[in-house]
């Protein structure tokens, strides 16, 4: 087992440095330069992805093609909507890639875990939970297939730029605040059902913390984002580690 976790690399166009940096790290999972048997996206891969519209395929189709390269050469590729990339698991569900929304347990050779966006952590932002709400119901996915997806573009933009000025002073002065959420929602999850690593996104700074429950230790990860520094978790029956891109 050689799992790989990447989140939050919020990618606009494959021009991009971290496009680049994307398309590289992929084809060399893809070509066993660095070994995999599991790869996880866990959300905002993508700065802006709404339904099954040909017009995102054909703008990142260097990055799907490849995607779809490693499923086809075995390696089970697993992605999480986040919240920039939203009802998109119809699109990577008719490709033969896992998608789903919720947290969700894997069995990963010794280890169990919890695999997460991580767009629920932080209860108390309630303005989100009702735009989340609002932005999955039934009602709204049927909507988003029916409008053009570069007028959902034009929107999105000018709503990433909106919210991304918002949440960067937010994280910058309550970081520490955050991290105790990360913790918390880590342990509750932990209650519900038991797990050797939980991994999420979401947060955009990196963050590693070990709990005690009895003769176990459980260990919580946040990803990070790559607007500072690109970097992949790897996660094999020996522990994890990280690889910087």
């Amino acid at each position: 087992m050689k799992a790989w976790f990447i989140s939050d690399i919020h990618l606009k166009g494959l021009n991009e440095r971290n496009g680049n940096v994307l398309l590289r790290f992929l084809i060399s999972l893809r070509d066993q330069k660095n070994p995999a048997t599991h790869l996880f996206l866990l959300g905002d891969i993508f700065d802006f992805w709404v339904g099954d519209h040909e017009y995102y395929f054909s703008k990142f189709l260097p990055i799907i093609e490849v995607l779809l390269d490693l499923k086809n050469h075995g390696i089970k590729v697993i992605y999480v909507e986040g919240n920039h990339d939203v009802h998109v698991k119809d699109f990577w569900s008719r490709h033969g890639i896992e998608a789903f929304v919720e947290d969700r347990y894997f069995d990963l050779g010794p280890w169990k875990i919890r695999v997460s966006h991580g767009d629920l952590i932080n209860p108390q932002d309630t303005k989100y939970v009702k735009y989340r709400n609002f932005i999955r119901h039934e009602i709204m996915e049927k909507v988003a297939q029916w409008l053009p997806a570069k007028q959902l573009n034009v929107l999105g933009d000018w709503a990433s730029q909106l919210s991304r000025k918002k949440s960067s002073v937010r994280r910058r002065n309550s970081e520490l605040e955050l991290k105790n959420l990360i913790h918390e929602y880590a342990k509750k999850s932990y209650e519900e059902k038991p797990y050797n690593f939980f991994i999420s996104g979401h947060m955009h700074f990196r963050d590693e913390w070990s709990f005690r429950v009895g003769e176990h230790q459980p260990v919580s990860i946040n990803l990070g984002s790559w607007f500072e520094k690109p970097t992949a978790l790897y996660l094999d029956s020996s522990g994890y580690s990280w690889l910087e891109l």
